[in-house]
């Protein structure tokens, strides 16, 4: 009888081992496929931030350049800022990005775009 039950221990051994194997294995393989559709992309396009809103960081005017903070991607991203707009952006005005030309942003005032 003990002969039989070793035997037995050693069967229900092997088969957890081969089956753990197995199952790491197919979970292995099934991280490596979710992965290849996965595209992770951190580069900040135009498109991203043109039409987005933001606040103003450091003060700026049509004669001088600022900072703004924009929310791109669930970030938030500062960018040095310019204006053609006559008027003063103050700390903590919010703006609208009407263009982007190498990480650089051009703005107008929320309430201008509330006017037109």
């Amino acid at each position: 009888m003990g002969v039989v039950v070793n035997k037995l221990i050693l069967i229900v051994t092997g088969i957890s081992i081969v089956v753990g194997v197995v199952l790491g294995a197919l979970i292995v393989w099934l991280i490596c496929i979710q992965q290849r559709y996965q595209a992770v992309d951190s580069l900040v396009r135009a498109n991203h931030v043109v039409g987005r809103s933001g606040t103003v960081e450091i003060p700026f005017d049509s004669n001088t350049q600022g900072k703004v903070r924009v929310n791109v991607k669930g970030s938030l991203v500062d960018f040095i800022a310019f204006t053609d707009e006559p008027r003063e952006f103050s700390p903590g005005d919010r703006i609208f990005v009407v263009a982007m030309k190498r990480n650089k942003v051009w703005v107008v005032s929320e309430d201008s775009l509330a006017q037109s």
